[in-house]
């Protein structure tokens, strides 16, 4: 009886030892999905921390969660996908901006979806059209605070009426990868209605917070700021990111 039920359990090993080599024999995916978000002709900057795009794969009687396409704070997207056939479609939330392609927000659908028959590379360039734009950004030290001043303009050209501006945020790193994910961050609520110039100010204390930047003795800081849109929690609209330089150390 024992001989009998080592064999069964060596059966059983052997079987499941075939059964992986056979799943991590398939192929890497090796097709590169790759392009870059567009406003007017310019790269647009993106909160890098968020997801945006998703690829939706049917197959195997099922329908996948999706596979998320990273976006750089530069608006610059890649991903490698298999040879096969894909949906692209955005993340099911509201958003800042516009993407003409893709449709419009519709609760409880999202967005319209893309088809894609991968069999090679692909480059495709998406034109977003932004609620608001974020321009001339200027930062500068008054006291000890560092306050950026920035222009706003109320876009005209999207579906959906713009939603007033609910917030401000200025966010500090020791390096240019600046996004929502940073802890060295400061918002201001805003009471203006239709603002066209907005600051945001963080103490140069808090970039010297161990907490944030342990050892810190920089004398340069980079820098972002960001608007947050009524009824829009969770994505904001921001600018490029900047450095400010001549900071006091004490």
């Amino acid at each position: 009886m024992k001989i009998r039920n080592i064999l069964l359990l060596a059966c059983v090993t052997m079987g499941t030892v075939l059964a992986s080599c056979e799943y991590d024999n398939y192929e890497a995916p090796s097709r590169l999905f790759s392009g870059q978000l567009k406003c007017d002709g310019e790269n647009f900057p993106y909160d890098s921390n968020r997801d945006l795009f998703r690829f939706l794969q049917s197959g195997f009687g099922k329908v996948d969660g999706g596979t998320g396409m990273r976006v750089d704070d530069d608006g610059h997207y890649q991903q490698l996908l298999f040879n096969d056939d894909y949906k692209l479609t955005l993340v099911n939330q509201q958003l800042p901006f516009e993407i003409p392609e893709l449709g419009i927000f519709k609760a409880g659908i999202g967005y319209d979806s893309i088809a894609y028959h991968i069999q090679s590379d692909v480059v495709k360039d998406f034109e977003v059209k932004p609620f608001y734009k974020i321009s001339n950004l200027n930062a500068e030290l008054s006291g000890n605070k560092i306050v950026a001043t920035f222009d706003v303009t109320k876009m005209t050209n999207t579906v959906k009426e713009p939603p007033r501006i609910k917030r401000t945020y200025i966010y500090l790193s020791t390096s240019k990868l600046v996004n929502s994910n940073i802890k060295c961050q400061k918002l201001t609520l805003i009471s203006a209605t239709d603002p066209t110039t907005l600051q945001a100010s963080i103490p140069l204390a808090e970039y010297r917070k161990k907490q944030y930047y342990p050892n810190n003795f920089r004398t340069y800081a980079f820098y972002r700021v960001a608007i947050e849109l009524d009824g829009i929690p969770d994505y904001y609209l921001f600018s490029e990111v900047k450095k400010i330089e001549n900071l006091p150390v004490e």
